[in-house]
């Protein structure tokens, strides 16, 4: 199974559930496998199953299932699955699409994917590239570090 998670916040994120419904389309993933927690919007999608949200203990439910998640970069929707050891994409919310109110997500899928805990994607053929070579990815071990990454927060806050 496959997780795409956008989170809850007030922002859409169309842009991700419209490229996992065209990768449906174009045969790259199977509608059959996917289950989406879609947040606040008003796109209903096509080729998959989706939620806008549910309780905690349903969605760790979600996470433990699948094989992969495909989520927006907040930290709350990409720690908790690398410390089930799952495979995960990170798609960042950017700012020019109004996803969000600045591009703090890319700096955060920095984080993750250059320190080898995801792969990540912010258009539709880096999406496919990602989903077509996940099964040749092995995550790092993510061992959870609150001080380093409450330092790391403390110190991207200051700098904005």
């Amino acid at each position: 199974m496959i997780l795409v998670c956008v989170g809850a916040s007030e922002y859409k994120l169309d842009r991700l559930l419209i490229m996992v419904d065209e990768l449906c389309d174009e045969g790259v993933i199977s509608g059959n496998e996917i289950i989406a927690q879609i947040g606040n919007t008003d796109y209903k999608p096509r080729n998959y199953k989706s939620f806008s949200l549910i309780g905690r203990d349903d969605f760790q439910h979600y996470m433990e299932q699948s094989e992969l998640i495909i989520t927006h970069a907040g930290t709350g929707s990409v720690i908790p699955p690398l410390k089930l050891g799952k495979k995960v994409i990170v798609f960042p919310r950017l700012q020019k699409y109004k996803e969000h109110l600045d591009d703090h997500q890319l700096e955060l899928r920095d984080v993750f994917t250059n320190s080898g805990y995801t792969l990540s994607a912010v258009a539709i053929d880096q999406l496919r590239d990602a989903i077509i070579n996940i099964k040749d990815f092995t995550p790092r071990p993510f061992v959870s570090n609150n001080r380093k990454i409450n330092s790391m927060v403390i110190d991207f806050i200051d700098r904005l």
